[in-house]
């Protein structure tokens, strides 16, 4: 029994030792568990305030990009900041070092006024001016808030809690961020200050950014502002030839606007010559490291217009001396250019005009030679063949002298057309009837050529020899048509323009209304150098032998003669274009049929007055034989004489227009004195114009031109003496 008994007690203790064990164990447990616990909520607190420190960094770091400056950036970070912890009173300080100043951009406080700057800190005195010093946080309590009070060391009014971090860059403080609190001395903590003081290197970096940004923006506003305000054009291109910066002056003096440029290369606006130039500038820039000389471009706007600009590069280069591109400045020269190129194009207008009418005086002059040479050999043929039967051996080849010289005289009418003044009868003509007259005639020559008219209804009416006109209009149809040997167009057009004084000046001619005819085909072109030479006598592209280079100089003279002018415009393979312009005139256009030649014989004296023997000798001839008396002078001291004797007798004066010591107009004054009714006949080698029309104009009864058949001279007399009825009133051949 006690042996049991002893075993019991002993289990009982063993028991409660066991039970006490137990217990101990558990607290120690317990307590692990609680301090796991605690550690557990501090790491998860831990990390809840680095997650929340992270997304208030991302989201401080974006707000550079989404804010518009710094005080939208200031707002930005109060906002973002104060959703971690309680900032009702806050600021940001940024502190000038060289001056000693600290500005205060953005101060918030409920109770004390704005602050704007602190101008020079003092640290004794400011809790900002602490942080800059030290570069540490500073985190002040209630009881050290109220000694510096006491001290005076606190601007404004005391807060029971401060704290504030420093804003470094690498290293630098640039300024403060802090906060307070008026009321609750517990409001921050050690947490607050480590919120602060992990943002601060990211709100300072954003602060950084926002400045040299808004500098950048500044900087970049005052450049734009310097560019803008020249009056050139200004541009920056890379090295790829693309444009990175172009003002307003150079986005109109290219036709593209500032997006437009900045999305091409130069060369979508050069041609091939001036990309070249530009990559010589480029090469002359690069190797002698000096902006390069002023070289003119031709620019090509997107309208299809041409503009012509100087330009002067310089190279832009990095901090280390790499190429980044080029700089430049161009100015529009386009009328400097055109006003050279107008004054130019004056002085060679007049220097052929000059040289045209040296040449005109001696074509002229040879032209009346000539026909007083042809008038002999005319006059003679004609006196033989009226003497000849039909059927007669001689009479084939005689009609056959009477075709060359027909034809001799068409050489001397070119000559005369070109020569100055040679200009025959002028009367109003409708340039429309013409043209369709004169189509009609070539287009059943040269089938290959389709001609084609565009006539204005309303077209005005001309003073011009019509026969003069038909030559010029054939003259360019042939010229167009040889241009085209495998065939081609050709379009006549018509229209009225109206000249001002700028485009008068440019073809030396008055200002006012005028009559312009087009021809233009789609031939071969021409290059400069021969367009500079085609109205010149004698100048021709053709083979010798197969043209006389009269054509074109004969149309210039024409044209010139009849106060107007003609220019040409062509290119290689791209076709010509001929332009006539005429002065209008305000006659109207009267029409008559052509009569058919024949001989009217006469009767009576007639006065015949030539210096040339043979035109007194045929004269006389040709006269007699279509019934009619002749008294001959060689001069017009012997007119006048033969005239004082005879004036009851004399019907009609047949005179020169030139002659020695007595010009011809002299001669009709005094022939008139001597008898206002004399009936006077002008006959000349030269054409209608100059003197011959002042005489006209003064009461002469005609003009015939030498070599003329005898025909045409019965018919003159015969109008001149009055038996015949002459033209009638609101007649005339167009």
């Amino acid at each position: 029994m006690v042996e049991a008994s002893d075993q019991g007690l002993t289990l009982k203790e063993i028991s409660k030792n066991a039970l006490k064990k137990l217990q101990e164990q558990m607290r120690d447990d317990s307590a692990e568990l609680v301090e796991a616990n605690k550690r557990l909520k501090q790491q998860v607190a831990e990390r809840e305030r680095a997650e929340l420190i992270n997304h208030t960094l991302f989201r401080i770091s974006s707000a550079v990009n989404t804010t518009k400056n710094l005080s939208d950036l200031y707002i930005s970070i109060h906002r973002i900041l104060g959703e971690v912890m309680n900032l009702s009173n806050f600021f940001i300080a940024i502190y000038h070092k060289d001056v000693s100043k600290i500005l205060f951009p953005y101060f918030v406080d409920t109770n004390d006024p704005v602050l704007k700057s602190y101008d020079p800190f003092r640290t004794d005195k400011s809790l900002t001016g602490e942080v800059i010093t030290s570069g540490k946080p500073v985190f002040h309590g209630e009881e050290t808030l109220r000694k510096r009070a006491t001290a005076n060391r606190i601007i404004g009014t005391a807060p029971k809690v401060w704290l504030g971090v420093p804003l470094k860059i690498e290293g630098e403080v640039i300024g403060v961020m802090a906060t307070q609190c008026y009321e609750n001395p517990h409001q921050f903590g050690p947490i607050d200050l480590e919120i602060l003081t992990s943002v601060s290197d990211q709100v300072a970096l954003a602060i950084e950014r926002k400045r040299n940004e808004q500098a950048l923006i500044a900087s970049e506003r005052r450049y734009r502002n310097i560019i803008e305000s020249i009056e050139e054009g200004y541009f920056e291109i890379d090295c790829e030839g693309h444009l990175t910066l172009v003002n307003r002056a150079m986005s109109e003096m290219l036709g593209y606007s500032e997006t437009e440029l900045l999305a091409m290369r130069s060369a979508d606006y050069q041609d091939e010559e001036a990309r070249r130039e530009i990559r010589e500038i480029f090469q002359e820039v690069l190797e002698s490291k000096q902006p390069g000389e002023a070289r003119e471009l031709e620019i090509n706007k997107e309208n299809g217009e041409t503009k012509f600009a100087e330009t002067v590069l310089t190279a832009i280069r990095d901090d280390k001396g790499q190429l980044l591109g080029f700089r430049g400045i161009a100015r529009d020269v386009t009328h400097r250019k055109q006003e050279e190129t107008a004054r130019r194009e004056l002085e060679e207008q007049l220097q052929q005009s000059q040289r045209l009418e040296s040449l005109g005086t001696l074509a002229g002059g040879v032209a009346h030679d000539f026909n007083n040479l042809l008038m002999g050999i005319q006059g003679r043929t004609s006196l033989m063949l009226a003497q000849l039967p039909e059927d007669h051996p001689d009479h084939a080849q005689l009609t056959s002298i009477e075709e060359c010289l027909s034809s001799a005289a068409d050489l001397t009418g070119r000559l005369l057309g070109f020569a100055q003044g040679g200009k025959y009868e002028v009367l109003p003509i409708d340039l429309n009837a013409l043209v369709e007259k004169c189509i009609s005639m070539f287009g059943r020559t040269r089938k290959e050529v389709s001609v084609n008219s565009l006539l204005s209804a309303d077209l005005n009416s001309v003073e011009a020899a019509a026969n003069q006109m038909e030559q010029v209009l054939i003259n360019l149809l042939v010229n167009s048509a040889q241009a085209m040997p495998d065939g081609g167009f050709i379009e006549v057009s018509t229209s009225n323009v109206e000249l001002d004084s700028g485009m008068a000046q440019l073809y030396e001619l008055s200002p006012g209304p005028y009559v312009c005819m087009k021809v233009s085909d789609t031939g071969h072109g021409m290059d400069q150098a021969t367009m500079a030479k085609i109205f010149d006598p004698f100048f021709t592209t053709k083979p010798v032998g197969c043209g006389t280079g009269l054509g074109l100089a004969m149309v210039y003279g024409i044209i010139r003669n009849h106060s107007g002018t003609i220019s040409v415009v062509s290119e290689k393979d791209c076709g010509t274009t001929f332009t006539v312009l005429l002065p209008v005139t305000t006659r109207k256009v009267i029409y008559k049929t052509e009569p058919v030649e024949e001989v009217i014989y006469g009767s009576g004296t007639v006065l015949l007055v030539d210096d040339e023997p043979v035109i007194i000798e045929v004269g006389k001839k040709i006269l007699e034989s279509i019934g009619y008396t002749v008294l001959t002078a060689q001069s017009g001291l012997d007119a006048i004489a033969l005239y004082s004797q005879n004036k009851n007798d004399i019907q009609a004066v047949i005179m020169d227009m030139i002659m020695p010591n007595m010009s011809g107009g002299e001669l009709f004054d005094r022939l008139k004195r001597i008898d206002p009714e004399a009936r006077i006949l002008l006959c000349s080698g030269y054409s209608i114009e100059g003197q011959a029309q002042e005489i006209l104009d003064k009461g002469c009864k005609g003009f015939i031109q030498k070599p003329f058949s005898v025909s045409q001279l019965s018919t003159r007399l015969r109008e001149a003496i009055g038996d015949v009825a002459g033209v009638r009133e609101n007649e005339h051949i167009i």
